[in-house]
């Protein structure tokens, strides 16, 4: 009874066991599908092209219908990966670049040992079931509120950052969600604090690959690719932080080569690693793009320094430059012929507008001459208002002095007759010779003697003027001395004062 007791239950566990993983194997599959689903045919067929590097769109299209729509079957067919319809390894469809890549790694190509992967892959399955689930779950939330949501606030929702390990469809967003999880791992306040630029390590395009494979065409580099799998553990944040982020090697990347990073979680990053047949993490590579045809230059997998891996990826980049040299010859070759090309146009456009030009001198010349005359007639115009307003600025200046003149001449105390006691005599000489004298009392004061100037004719030639005294020498003044009496200012029992104009 206790051994068939014993047999019961080790046979139940087996059947649990047996249970768990047929449930695992549907899951994957059901993940697998929708993941196909959530895509359109157009996403298909573009995802396709971009991993096989063909640009024949209906050439890929039929490679997906041939095998049922399915993108993963027809990603594998076209790399190379498993054979299509029973032949070889290499498929017509795959670019001669990318299948020559497929077969040879290239410089530098590191792999681990099958052994290793082989038991790792019960983890790697584990660590599946789990991302499938949630990958399952994101898009069916995903998909109701687009469905629910206004358009626009659909579109904000599939714009915020992604915090978690699930799929993120749009490359750009996934771009810029590992820029910043780099930054994290990398220790921006410690690395990049004297660096310019958006954080620390290479300067990652925050777009898509296929978007960074185009622009690294376009500028005649190599593409520099940095797959990151969270599923690597500490391994892939020390290679971020001592080797990426590293000064000498991110200066060195920056600029030699077009630098495009992503995590294998993504959708984006994830083609693209299977497109190179990535085997583990972390995982370098450097892709060469010409023609519209991509290519596995050189491929690094695990750990290594950053100066082993600049000698590698300075090796691959020697031994493979001849196509960008080529292409680099011919654009140079192609922008010399535009140039004579563009330089013959421009004598023909030249010789044509001659005549344009021509009379378009002559009608300056003529609004040269025009502008010469309204300019001397406005000079002109301009004396003419100045000199008016001279003379009324004069004319007001005498009629000010005319009015002061009346007021003093009228307000004054009555002269001292001859022979009156404690009097003095006051001359006053103005500028242009003229002399006027006056008898005051010892005890009249300065603002007296203004006063009689200000009455006479002599004294229009100004407003503001002062009286001086030569002997002894001393300058009266109206606001400052109009108190101070005659013989307190020395000027008993007679005085001569010389009028200093003030107002000019």
């Amino acid at each position: 009874t206790g051994e068939c007791s014993t047999l019961s239950r080790r046979a139940l566990r087996w059947l649990g066991l047996f249970f768990i993983l047929s449930v695992w194997v549907l899951v994957s599959h059901v993940a697998r599908d929708m993941a196909d689903v959530g895509m359109s045919m157009d996403e298909k067929v573009a995802t396709l092209a971009s991993i096989s590097g063909n640009e024949d769109l209906e050439f890929c299209r039929q490679l997906l219908e041939a095998h049922g729509n399915c993108l993963e079957t027809a990603v594998n067919v076209a790399i190379g990966a498993v054979p299509a319809d029973g032949g070889g390894t290499q498929n017509a469809g795959t670019p001669p670049m990318m299948r020559a890549a497929a077969q040879r790694p290239g410089q530098g190509v590191v792999h681990q040992n099958q052994l290793l992967g082989l038991l790792l892959a019960p983890v790697k399955l584990g660590l599946g079931l789990v991302h499938g689930v949630l990958g399952l779950a994101t898009r069916v939330v995903t998909g109701v509120l687009a469905a629910v949501l206004p358009p626009a606030l659909a579109a904000r929702f599939r714009a915020l950052p992604y915090t978690g390990h699930g799929d993120v469809d749009d490359p750009v967003v996934a771009a810029l969600e590992f820029r910043r999880e780099f930054n994290a791992v990398a220790g921006e306040d410690l690395v990049g604090a004297n660096r310019a630029g958006p954080g620390p390590g290479p300067a990652f395009l925050e777009t898509g690959h296929r978007e960074a494979l185009r622009l690294a065409q376009t500028q005649l580099k190599f593409l520099f690719v940095y797959l990151h799998s969270r599923d690597s553990g500490a391994s892939a944040d020390v290679f971020c932080r001592d080797v990426l982020a590293h000064p000498d090697f991110s200066d060195y990347v920056n600029a030699k080569f077009v630098c495009w990073a992503g995590d294998v979680a993504r959708r984006d990053a994830r083609a693209l690693a299977a497109a190179v047949r990535a085997n583990s993490f972390p995982y370098v590579a450097l892709l060469q793009s010409v023609d519209g045809r991509a290519s596995l230059v050189m491929a690094r997998e695990g750990q290594t320094t950053a100066e082993d891996l600049m000698h590698m990826l300075d090796a691959a980049a020697e031994a493979h430059a001849a196509p960008l040299t080529n292409a680099r010859r011919a654009r140079v070759d192609v922008v010399h012929a535009r140039s004579l090309r563009d330089e013959q146009d421009a004598a023909f456009a030249e010789s044509l507008e001659a005549d344009a030009r021509r009379e378009a001198a002559a009608a300056a010349q003529a609004d040269k001459e025009r502008e010469t005359r309204e300019l001397g007639a406005r000079v002109l115009a301009e004396e003419a208002e100045a000199l008016a307003f001279a003379a009324r600025r004069e004319k007001e200046k005498e009629r000010v002095v005319e009015l002061r003149r009346l007021e003093k001449a009228r307000s004054m105390k009555p002269e001292p007759v001859v022979g009156t006691e404690c009097t003095c005599k006051v001359a006053v000489k103005f500028p242009d010779g003229q002399r006027v004298e006056r008898r005051f009392l010892t005890g009249d004061t300065v603002r007296d003697v203004f006063d009689f100037v200000d009455s006479t004719d002599a004294s229009a030639v100004g407003v503001a003027y002062s009286l001086v005294s030569n002997f002894p020498k001393r300058v009266f003044s109206r606001p400052d001395d109009a108190e101070v009496s005659l013989g307190e200012g020395g000027l008993a029992p007679q005085a001569v004062l010389m009028y200093r104009l003030d107002d000019e």
